[in-house]
């Protein structure tokens, strides 16, 4: 009877466990058919520039839909509603459109569902979000999977030009036509920037094709034109940067020397060594400074130069340093790459005394030698001074100790001597 009953117990759960299943599967099977991704797109790929129309589109896939009302919201600051399909109403920034098939469900809808033209407004990023209810034309509501979108009006303002917009120049002469600043975004500008500087030098790799420059002049109301920066080709380019004064007369060109290349070795124009026998030059010696100065004495005719390229097999130029003049020189040196197209130049300003200032020269020389042995003797005789000084302290200092030790002695022999007699008493 026990098992009996049991037996009906098992064969009941065995059933109401096939019911579930079956009911699972259908349910399962029946949500499956009822999800959809709803998207928006836009017809521009790349950035919208201000004023410029665009359209918005609502998609749909992973399903079909006989009938649905959407909700499309948008940033009105940034984009203003232009046009769109029939049967819809816009209340602010929220576009609601509504759509049925009216053949009773024979032209179901995937795809583009609809399409509305906008117009952008103003710079930055606007952001565009649907939301609505979706329907099957077995009249069953489609779980939508919703994903918005933002479009960027303009371009992202960058570092750069975050930069330019807090500094500018404070030097309002009106012939004033040099920069206070000028950066770029890359790293490797060599030298580093000065306002008398007007040649630099930069090497990239092949992946970029342009560099964003910020240049601002010294004058807030001189005028700086950018070029050559962009659409940078294989090899040399040449981005200039032409300043204006604010009268019109004075025009300085900063330029930057732009190697593209896929090969930074065969493209090295660095130097590794730099120097002039018996000359000394300011700044000291790095490879990334191309510019210096030196003075030399009238007597000097030609320069030793030594340069040495940290690449090999690169070729060294070395020009002017030969029947140097009285009065400013420059020595060039030039180095052209084992690639064969790129360059650096080196510059060394040569000052050479004429005879009146050899002569005054020397005599400052003379003077300030003289100045040195006379500060050099009375260090010594200070010195001397003071180490018999010194002598002298520490002699009282041995004197000092020995009485001290003789008294002492003295006065234990003393003590000594006493209590002996004191033992020779009688009683």
């Amino acid at each position: 009877m026990i098992f009996r009953n049991n037996k009906k117990i098992i064969v009941y759960l065995i059933y109401i466990f096939i019911l579930i299943c079956t009911l699972n599967i259908n349910f399962n099977k029946s949500y499956a058919n009822n999800i959809g991704k709803i998207f928006l797109s836009s017809n521009k790929a790349t950035n919208i520039e201000k004023d410029e129309e665009f359209e918005i589109m609502i998609n749909l896939e992973n399903n079909k839909t006989v009938a649905f009302t959407s909700h499309l919201y948008f940033d009105e600051t940034k984009v203003e509603y232009i046009s769109g399909p029939e049967n819809v109403n816009v209340i602010g920034n929220h576009i609601i459109y509504v759509w049925h098939d009216v053949t009773g469900g024979n032209n179901e809808k995937d795809g583009v569902l609809a399409t509305f033209k906008f117009k952008a407004k103003d710079n930055g990023m606007s952001n565009f979000v649907i939301d609505g209810e979706f329907y099957t034309k077995k009249e069953q509501l489609i779980e939508a999977e919703f994903k918005e979108l933002q479009i960027q009006i303009g371009k992202e303002e960058s570092k750069l030009q975050q930069e330019a917009n807090e500094e500018q120049g404070t030097n309002i002469e009106n012939k004033n036509a040099n920069l206070k600043v000028l950066r770029i975004d890359k790293e490797g500008l060599v030298p580093s920037f000065q306002e008398d500087i007007y040649e630099y030098y930069l090497t990239i790799l092949n992946d970029v094709n342009e560099i964003e420059v910020l240049a601002i002049a010294d004058n807030p109301n001189a005028t700086v034109e950018i070029t050559g920066n962009t659409n940078l080709k294989e090899g040399i380019n040449t981005t200039l940067i032409k300043v204006t004064s604010e009268d019109k007369t004075t025009t300085n060109t900063y330029k930057i020397n732009i190697t593209k290349t896929n090969n930074l070795q065969t493209s090295n124009t660095n130097l590794e060594i730099l120097a002039i026998e018996n000359v000394l030059l300011y700044p000291q010696f790095d490879t990334n400074v191309t510019n210096y100065k030196a003075e030399v004495s009238n007597e000097i005719n030609n320069l030793n130069v030594l340069a040495i390229p940290e690449n090999e097999n690169a070729k060294v130029e070395i020009n002017g340093k030969d029947n140097i003049k009285e009065g400013n020189n420059l020595v060039s040196i030039n180095i052209i790459a084992q690639n064969g197209f790129s360059r650096k130049q080196y510059k060394i300003n040569i000052y050479k005394r004429n005879k009146e200032e050899e002569i005054k020269y020397n005599e400052e020389l003379k003077n300030n030698k003289d100045k040195l042995e006379e500060i050099y003797k009375e260090e010594k005789v200070s010195s001397e001074i003071e180490n018999i000084i010194n002598e002298e302290k520490q002699k009282n200092i041995t004197i000092y100790v020995i009485i001290m030790c003789i008294l002492i002695i003295s006065g234990l022999i003393v003590v000594y001597l006493k209590k002996k007699s004191n033992k020779n008493k009688p009683f």
